[in-house]
């Protein structure tokens, strides 16, 4: 999963498969789902059919400028193989959105809200099994003044944000087996363990840093 060229493989197999169900698609595809699961949102099949891909696509292209500028560029060499294997996740979710979406629109029994937090739990799960790799950058990461200009905060985050990703995308997998009407509640605490809990775990680190700087 760590391989550069995965990406546009997958990106180009996106691309062949909207292709070749595009002529059975109704001239209306779901592009959003409300937390009922039920969709809420359509789009002409084109360009709905493809916008998995063109999505995939930029943010693929946006995150290779990205590092490109990034004033702190030279860290991204020592979590290269971190750095694509989390790209290509985040393609392969864009193409599990896609067969979603388009399923969906060709009448395939697909629970969407399942299949949606069984998708994004992964997601976390594996971010999680990798975010303690990540160092100090502008874009990827948790990304908090703080973390930002302190490396001691910035690893002391991404070791807890490694454990509270992967705790809340177990519990967003445990909320896909829940019945509809509870999936969202739960979900919706798993993602903010996984997110909102590093974020003010670095402003506390960076205020006990500051205290022992000036003790």
């Amino acid at each position: 999963m760590s391989k550069p060229w995965l990406g546009p493989v997958l990106l180009a197999a996106m691309a062949v498969f909207a292709l070749a169900v595009y002529p059975s698609l109704p001239e209306q595809v779901p592009t959003h789902w409300g937390l009922s699961g039920e969709a809420d949102d359509w789009m002409p099949k084109w360009p709905g059919a493809f916008l998995p891909v063109f999505l995939g696509a930029g943010v693929w292209v946006l995150l290779l400028v990205l590092r490109r500028i990034d004033p702190r560029r030279v860290h991204y060499e020592s979590f290269r193989d971190t750095f694509w294997l989390l790209l290509n996740v985040l393609i392969a979710f864009f193409a599990l959105i896609q067969v979603v979406s388009l399923g969906t629109a060709l009448g395939w029994p697909i629970d969407a809200s399942r299949v949606i937090l069984l998708a994004v739990g992964l997601l976390f799960v594996a971010f999680g099994s990798y975010l303690p790799r990540v160092r100090s950058n502008w874009w990827i990461g948790i990304r908090t003044p703080w973390t930002l200009e302190s490396e001691r905060v910035w690893r002391e985050t991404h070791r807890l944000a490694g454990a509270t990703f992967t705790l809340g995308g177990l519990v967003t997998l445990a909320a896909a087996l829940l019945p509809p009407d509870l999936r969202p509640w739960v979900a919706t605490a798993g993602l903010i363990l996984a997110a909102f809990v590093p974020a003010v775990y670095s402003y506390l680190v960076y205020r006990r840093e500051r205290r022992e700087r000036h003790a």
